[in-house]
């Protein structure tokens, strides 16, 4: 399962969860209906939005690959070393 499809719910969990604050908060100003509308409705945008930028961000942080990871072909091995060495001297011989 994609992780955008596992974390559908916990976005619409968010979104709704404000909405019910925002009315909530409606109730207790004694705001007219439409003015209490227009506010759930910004808040639902708002939020949604939000919760889309977050997601988008956690899958890029979980797909990253940590860069201290040394590959075993990027390593340098003994018998290079060797080599460098070697030819250092044939070098400083002539």
């Amino acid at each position: 399962m994609d992780f955008n499809e596992k974390c559908k719910n916990a976005r619409a969990f968010v979104v709704l969860l404000a909405a019910l604050i925002a009315l909530i908060l409606n109730i207790k100003y004694n705001r007219m209906l439409i003015q209490s509308l227009l506010i759930v409705i910004v808040v639902i945008i708002i939020f949604y939005i939000i919760c889309t930028i977050a997601i988008k961000i956690i899958d890029k942080v979980r797909k990253m690959e940590p860069k201290n990871k040394i590959n075993v072909e990027d390593a340098p091995s003994d018998n290079s070393e060797e080599n460098a060495e070697a030819s250092q001297d044939n070098v400083s011989d002539k």
